[in-house]
């Protein structure tokens, strides 16, 4: 919530827990309400830069998005799922594909040399 101070605090503990359970995960931090900070710029309770330093440090997608007005929702579920693409095709790029040297069968064992 960017009017409320206290919710940059709860987010970042609960980025912690999260990094302590799931080293190396993809984190996407979303501040909500934008649309409140839009009527009125005093509302708002989370500075940009500290929490545009904090994504840094922590290397998290950073989205001000609003349910209201939809603001830049369709970016962040976007972003998710490219990264959930990206990520995929990697990991599937990257797999190593073992040969099994016991396996008997197949065209090699039945073939001329093997009688």
């Amino acid at each position: 919530d960017l009017t409320d101070s206290s919710s940059f605090q709860r987010a970042k503990f609960w980025v912690n827990e999260l990094q302590n359970c799931e080293e190396g995960c993809r984190i996407y931090l979303c501040g909500t309400k934008s649309d409140l900070l839009e009527e009125d710029r005093r509302k708002r309770g989370v500075d940009f830069h500290d929490v545009q330093d904090y994504a840094d440090e922590i290397k998290a997608e950073l989205f001000e998005t609003s349910s209201k007005t939809g603001q830049s929702v369709d970016e962040l579920f976007q972003k998710v799922a490219e990264d959930y693409v990206h990520f995929t095709a990697f990991q599937v790029m990257t797999e190593e594909k073992g040969v099994d040297l016991g396996q008997r069968s197949g065209a090699y064992f039945y073939s001329c040399c093997h009688h």
